[in-house]
């Protein structure tokens, strides 16, 4: 026993160490294994790494991989050598390889634990999958960082798009072209992968893919008070100065597509949302909807088809704040949470001259709060900034004084 506890620590000492000092592989965390391998899809390649354990009137243990030429050795002990210690190193000798190339994990077991009955009786042989080979996959197209990317074979095509930096705003969800050995492999959905979940839609990678992300054929945008899964980049949001609270996206729409299929696509309405004001811009008109009549019957006729270039408006509830009086730039500004009264009369170009920033307010559901205090300001607010009074009479007593120096200067002058 404390012999094949010695040979496991040497095992999993060499693993570490081989790991530790592999160039170029991808870095592993919990989304580069989402759950444990199954041992019936994982399939075996040159550069995994396998324990092979033998237990039952036998018991040992010995780290191979697969060759280059697809098998893996059968190693059997010859001898134990002692160490300074006192204990003792099991020696091995290969008495044969078994091929293994492109067969699962369970697949490979059987096929070892058959070999082994040729050599040792009454034993249990089992594959244990210590390291993962890795290689590369070149990623082209509509992605932020194109190029080659390092894959590990449990990896499916989206997982080597995000390493890649992912789809830029006008690349294609659903038409991703998947070339292996040259040849057109497979046409990925992520649209319908993010669906359904159907996982032939987003197959695994292999050793020498190319993925290959196109522009969208036909979008639409969809903005205002949704969640927004999406990023516009081809220009400035309209409402980028209320990002916290709206959204601006550009998504692919699908032959058959309607209202519906994007509010989901673009992450719902949000509860500030006023889903019965909301309209769709096409050929400019408005084309005003009732979301939640089209989300509460999503087959009937209000849940009519989009169209290529339609934006889809979701409005807020409340969603402006209003300066009023003497600022530079009166008028409505859109919401941003965290802000206070000062901050919109600085959005606002600030107070005029003739402002009294003493007697300004902001008026909230009949109350008058005092701008001095700086309150934070909330959605559907008024900031009332009134003129002087004092400021408003010397204006009069200024233009009187004018008109009384050109009244004497022309009687001056008729004389």
């Amino acid at each position: 026993m404390k012999h094949l506890t010695l040979t496991l620590m040497i095992l999993f000492l060499s693993v570490a160490g081989l790991q530790a000092t592999t160039a170029g592989s991808p870095p592993e965390s919990t989304a580069d294994f989402p759950k444990p391998i199954i041992s019936e899809d994982y399939v075996l390649m040159p550069g995994d790494s396998l324990l092979v354990t033998i237990t039952g009137a036998t018991n040992y243990s010995y780290l191979t991989g697969v060759t280059y030429e697809g098998k893996v050795t059968l190693n059997m002990p010859v001898a134990s050598l002692p160490t300074i210690q006192g204990t003792y190193v099991p020696q091995y000798d290969v008495v044969a390889v078994v091929p293994i190339y492109g067969l699962s994990l369970k697949t490979a077991r059987d096929s070892v634990a058959k070999a082994f009955s040729r050599y040792l009786k009454n034993v249990r042989v089992d594959l244990t999958l210590m390291g993962m080979r890795t290689f590369d996959v070149l990623v082209a197209g509509e992605v932020r960082n194109p190029g080659v990317v390092r894959a590990l074979p449990i990896h499916r095509v989206s997982m080597v798009i995000e390493h890649a930096g992912g789809i830029s705003a006008i690349g294609s969800r659903s038409q991703i072209a998947l070339k292996r050995n040259g040849v057109s492999f497979a046409t990925v959905d992520l649209l319908e992968f993010d669906r359904s979940g159907d996982v032939r839609t987003n197959p695994f990678v292999h050793d020498g893919d190319v993925i290959i992300v196109p522009q969208m054929e036909r979008s639409v945008v969809v903005k205002g008070a949704v969640f927004g899964k999406r990023e516009y980049e081809l220009r400035v949001a309209e409402l980028t100065a209320a990002r916290e609270k709206l959204s601006e996206g550009l998504y692919e729409l699908i032959e058959g597509d309607r209202i519906a299929d994007l509010v989901i696509r673009a992450g719902g309405f949000t509860p500030w949302a006023d889903p019965e004001k909301a309209y769709i811009e096409r050929d400019n008109e408005k084309l005003y909807v009732s979301l939640q009549a089209v989300l509460d019957e999503p087959e009937g006729p209000r849940n009519i088809a989009m169209q290529h270039g339609d934006v889809l408006v979701v409005p807020s509830v409340n969603s402006v704040v209003y300066v009023q009086g003497q600022v530079a730039i009166p008028g409505p500004y859109p919401f941003q949470p965290n802000l206070h009264a000062q901050d919109y009369i600085g959005v606002a170009g600030g107070p005029l001259s003739d402002a009294s920033m003493s007697s300004a307010h902001v008026k909230r559901n009949g109350q008058r709060i005092p701008v001095r205090e700086n309150p934070p300001i909330e959605e559907g607010d008024l900031i009332q900034i009134p003129r002087q009074v004092f400021k408003f009479w010397q204006d009069y007593v200024e233009i009187g004084a004018v008109v009384a120096s050109l009244l004497i200067s022309y009687l001056t002058l008729t004389k």
